[in-house]
């Protein structure tokens, strides 16, 4: 499929997700959109969607059955989405309080994110004290990707981590090619400028961010992660909240390498 088609293709068709093991042959097996096919749209047997299964492929088809439980289409062509891009970049979010996480989720998702991994952090206000809250939590906010996924035309579904604590966090970030950490104490430039730092750093694609919650990061966490080489900078002359960093960085980032 050209790129023209497949930008048209998203425009004229509906798009609806299904897991990957729904994929069989040259047939979908669409589940959990079955019933918005059926009520809402009105679709007919014939009429021409895109499917995704949130693998980085999106399939062309023709619905051949609908009920309100399944619907099933064949797949008249498979092609990889295009609106992947190259660098792969994961949120490592302190935790905040409230719906706050669902939106950092969304934000992020819709601009590009690869990977997002939520963090505890010494003055986070929120905790998760036991394994089936985290789990109850990381449920709730993989659904948010999901349906950013959807509204937004990508092929690949961002997955959300089980929360970690700062340390562990540390340790994860000095695997990436690029690891930033911005820290209001550091002002507007920090170690180096955002922009130097991605200037400096041209073949990096696995790059990695870190953000506090609301209190910030504690002056030991910040020592810890300089200790450890991840750059700190600072985003200019205005203190950002929580929910606004992650989504500053990654527009930039994706700006800066091409990705816009």
């Amino acid at each position: 499929m050209s790129a023209n088609k497949f930008v048209l293709g998203v425009i004229n068709m509906r798009r609806f997700f299904t897991e990957p093991e729904n994929i069989k042959g040259n047939t979908a097996y669409i589940k959990d959109d079955a019933s918005h096919i059926t009520k809402v749209l009105r679709m007919n047997v014939g009429d021409e969607i895109l499917v995704f299964d949130g693998t980085g492929y999106e399939y062309t088809a023709k619905l051949k059955e609908i009920n309100k439980i399944e619907c099933i289409a064949e797949i008249t062509e498979r092609t990889k989405s295009l609106s992947e891009p190259e660098v792969k970049i994961t949120l490592f979010q302190g935790l905040p309080k409230a719906s706050k996480m669902e939106y950092i989720v969304q934000k992020a998702v819709e601009l590009g994110v690869y990977e997002i991994v939520p963090v505890e952090m010494e003055r986070c206000v929120v905790r998760l004290n036991d394994d089936k809250s985290k789990a109850d939590k990381v449920r709730k906010w993989q659904k948010v990707s999901v349906e950013a996924v959807k509204q937004c035309g990508r092929g690949k579904i961002p997955q959300i981590a089980m929360p970690i604590d700062f340390k562990t966090a540390v340790s994860k970030l000095k695997e990436f090619d690029l690891a930033i950490m911005p820290y209001e104490i550091m002002g507007h430039d920090g170690d180096k400028g955002l922009k130097e730092i991605l200037k400096s750093n041209p073949q990096a694609k696995r790059i990695a961010i870190i953000v506090g919650s609301e209190g910030g990061f504690s002056d030991s966490e910040a020592m810890l992660a300089k200790e450890n080489g991840i750059f700190q900078c600072g985003l200019g002359k205005r203190i950002l909240r929580t929910e606004t960093v992650g989504s500053a960085l990654i527009s930039i980032i994706m700006y800066e390498k091409d990705e816009m």
